[in-house]
């Protein structure tokens, strides 16, 4: 909420979602001059995220924290069940194959991409506030083993 000025007392919890796992890797080449080694940074962000609703849309006034977010903008949630505006790309993390949502949206202000943590937490809200699956295929099927298995080692 931080992140948007939003004030929690503005808002009604409905749920807490399952936890959600981000890997995130820095590659630092060549500090300096005399080491010619790659440095590897590899760690996880744990995200719990919180779906809720806000009775008042006239009195939440944002305030946008330009260090953690780009801009606020409104989009369907419907959009995440939807294969229209939707790709992905296979990648991999620590020999671990998984699927990276992207999503595009085109608002009145500018186009808008969406993708990684924050696309995969929504088509999972959006699965749950409409009760069905998305369109297109989720992940690949040893991410769900990599899921269970950071979720259990935590």
């Amino acid at each position: 909420m931080e992140e948007i000025g939003l004030d929690p007392h503005l808002v009604q919890v409905g749920a807490k979602l399952e936890p959600f796992i981000s890997q995130v890797q820095l590659n630092l080449l060549n500090l300096k001059p005399s080491n010619d080694h790659e440095l590897n940074y590899d760690h996880q962000l744990r995200v719990v995220p919180v779906l809720g609703l806000l009775a008042r849309v006239e009195d939440f006034k944002p305030i946008l924290n330009t260090d953690e977010v780009d801009a606020i903008f409104d989009v369907p949630l419907e959009m995440f069940l939807k294969e229209e505006n939707y790709r992905c790309e296979e990648k991999e993390w620590m020999e671990w194959k998984y699927v990276l949502h992207l999503f595009d949206f085109t608002s009145e202000q500018e186009v808008f991409q969406i993708w990684g943590l924050t696309a995969s937490i929504l088509i999972r809200a959006a699965s749950i506030i409409y009760q069905r699956s998305p369109c297109f295929k989720q992940h690949l099927p040893d991410f769900q083993q990599l899921q269970k298995a950071v979720n259990y080692a935590t």
